[in-house]
């Protein structure tokens, strides 16, 4: 008996001497672990290109694994990443097949339209601009963007401007009553005056794909609740197609040039505009389905209102939710840093053993129960 008390208290003061080395140790690797994957993670933003972000998480191993190997790594890797933050963006994949595609079917337009001003009736002419065209288009394109400096958000800006040009182009030329010919001559026009002038504007200036993108989904959604608008004030004793185009056409231009002039201001990445774009699609369609099962007809002044008022709640709700969507912590956590603890080891620091925990699935009988192991450090699910 005196000889297994005199055992215990000997192992008692030998974990009590060394507790503190091999705690240390552990704390040590935990600390170079969580730092490795920070560092990891910020070296992914920046093979992405989202420079930024990628320099905020290597402060943020600068600043709190100093120490490490990381740490020494992401001090010598902040400075590639500073060059490289101020230096324009290249024009993504996505931006440059937006722009050939366009100059595809513009060229492809320019053809039949000048055959359409020149009175053509022979179908051959038409025939050959319809294998040509697209050709020319195509080859044209792929050459004038392949060695182009452009930025994504210069690119998808100037994209817009012909776009946008075509449409306000047909819209004034509706507006003014005139036959199809100076239509579609108009057309033609404004394609061309709208990619000279997006040119022009963004030309020298540092535009974010973000930014870009916020501008662009600005005319769309100007546009289109001007359209609810006009729709439910309508006069339905008289012809309301001028009084809805041109509130198209000038609630368009209205929220173009309205986040033109705030895209600069909120720092926006292209991803939380997509998202709170997703946000007014969704409650434009619960609009769309109250209308329904409350079996409101279009004719009704209450249908358009209801999807207009559904589309500005879902573009609230997007913006709102997604408020964090830029900020380091929400990076960290989607790039899965986040699922470690990154508090200071000092204050959650626990030798306690792991609890294992079995149980049936869904709280009833199974041949398969879910096993949960739990650490203070590290929970596994298996």
């Amino acid at each position: 008996m005196t000889s297994q008390l005199i055992r215990i208290i000997i192992i008692s003061l030998f974990l009590t001497v060394t507790h503190p080395l091999w705690a240390d140790e552990i704390e040590s690797e935990i600390k170079a672990l969580e730092a490795q994957l920070i560092y990891e993670a910020a070296v992914e933003q920046v093979v992405d290109g989202e420079y930024d972000k990628a320099l905020n998480g290597l402060n943020w191993v600068i600043s709190a694994y100093p120490k490490t190997l990381h740490g020494r790594l992401a001090t010598d890797k902040k400075g590639e990443v500073a060059i490289l933050l101020q230096q324009p963006e290249p024009i993504s994949g996505m931006s440059r097949a937006g722009l050939v595609g366009f100059g595809t079917f513009y060229t492809t337009w320019l053809g039949i339209g000048t055959l359409i001003l020149a009175d053509a009736e022979d179908p051959v002419p038409y025939g050959l601009v319809l294998i040509a065209g697209p050709l020319s288009g195509l080859a044209g394109s792929l050459r004038l963007t392949r060695d182009s400096e452009l930025s994504d958000g210069q690119a998808s800006l100037i994209n817009l401007g012909g776009i946008w040009g075509i449409w306000q182009a047909v819209g004034a030329a509706n507006l003014a009553g005139v036959d199809d010919k100076p239509t579609v001559g108009a057309s033609m026009a404004g394609g061309a005056i709208g990619l000279a002038l997006a040119s022009s504007i963004v030309s020298g200036r540092d535009i974010s794909p973000g930014d870009a993108t916020l501008i662009n989904f600005g005319g769309i959604w100007g546009t289109w609740f001007s359209i609810c608008g006009a729709m439910a004030l309508r006069d339905r004793s008289r012809d309301n197609r001028n009084f809805i185009l041109g509130s198209a056409m000038t609630g368009g231009n209205v929220g173009l040039l309205t986040m033109a002039a705030w895209s600069t201001k909120l720092s926006m990445s292209r991803a939380r505009a997509r998202l709170i774009n997703i946000g007014g699609i969704v409650g434009t369609l619960y609009g769309l389905g109250t209308s329904i099962l409350l079996d409101i007809e279009p004719a009704d002044k209450t249908f358009w209102s209801l999807m207009g008022l559904g589309g500005a709640v879902g573009l609230t709700a997007g913006a709102y939710f997604t408020r964090n969507y830029d900020t380091q912590a929400s990076y960290f956590t989607e790039s899965g840093v986040g699922l470690l603890n990154l508090e200071p080891v000092e204050k959650r620091w626990n030798l306690s053993f792991p609890s294992i925990t079995v149980y049936p699935v869904g709280g009833g009988d199974a041949r398969i129960p879910d096993i949960e192991v739990r650490t203070s450090l590290v929970q596994v699910r298996f």
